[in-house]
């Protein structure tokens, strides 16, 4: 936020270093803001690469259960042929009672049904299993693009970060320089103001506090209007200026 600039001749000379610093600590604010929030769409971004390939995963498992499912259905259709076999064999070479007999028969009915009804189920799961196949190989082409995408995506951000970094570095030496300008019992009173505040040095408008906008005295106004040392707010304690702004009332 751009301060205006106060009178010459009424405001002390500290009080503009002041406001200069005031202003170096906003802009090394919004840098911050910045910073942390493409570190936030950052970190969204991975989530959604994350998420991408979590879906693979899934499909990739699918399949492989389908694929176990298919095997499992196959020997027991192997274990049913087998088990006909044997039964044929008994009533073809056994010596066996009537009633064996048509016992074993109906079991080789039973069991030719049963290796029918899951030779279809087979062929439906077959099916599906090329399908997911299929469903698994676009997936992973379109998780491919996407992650490519959003990997650049990551990259700018990373670049911008970066170069806001790089700003605020600058910045935070240009304000150790300004800190140095500053009488040590000021920069220590301004400091303390700012971790209650974020503007610390406040303007007279209207005969008000632009800081925490109650009525000032009218001997405080005019103590800063005639730059009488550091005055300050009797209700915030911020450091009072006036800007060019301000009218006399």
């Amino acid at each position: 936020m751009q301060t205006a600039i106060p009178r010459g001749g009424t405001v002390l000379a500290e009080i503009t270093q002041l406001l200069e610093l005031q202003a170096t600590d906003g802009q090394l604010h919004e840098f911050s803001i910045q910073i942390d929030r493409l570190r936030a769409q950052q970190k969204q971004t991975e989530g959604r690469i994350a998420k991408e390939a979590a879906a693979v995963d899934q499909l990739r498992e699918r399949l492989s259960q389908l694929e176990h499912e298919s095997r499992m259905k196959n020997l027991e259709v192997d274990e049913l042929d087998v088990n006909i076999r044997q039964y044929q064999e008994r009533l073809d070479k056994g010596i066996i009672s009537f009633k064996e007999m048509e016992d074993l028969r109906a079991k080789i009915v039973l069991e030719r049904g049963r290796i029918s009804t899951m030779e279809d189920e087979a062929l439906t799961l077959m099916d599906t299993i090329e399908e997911t196949k299929q469903g698994l190989e676009r997936a992973i082409a379109d998780c491919d693009e996407k992650t490519e995408q959003l990997r650049s995506q990551i990259g700018e951000i990373a670049t911008r970060i970066s170069e806001l970094q790089a700003q605020a570095a600058g910045l935070t030496d240009e304000r150790a320089a300004l800190r140095e300008r500053i009488p040590s019992y000021l920069v220590q009173q301004y400091e303390t103001l700012r971790g209650s505040s974020s503007e610390p040095i406040a303007s007279i408008q209207n005969g008000t506090c632009a800081g925490c906008k109650l009525k000032l005295s009218g001997s405080t106004i005019e103590r800063v209007r005639g730059g009488m040392g550091i005055v300050t707010c009797e209700h915030c304690n911020r450091i009072l200026y006036v800007d060019e702004y301000d009218s006399d009332d």
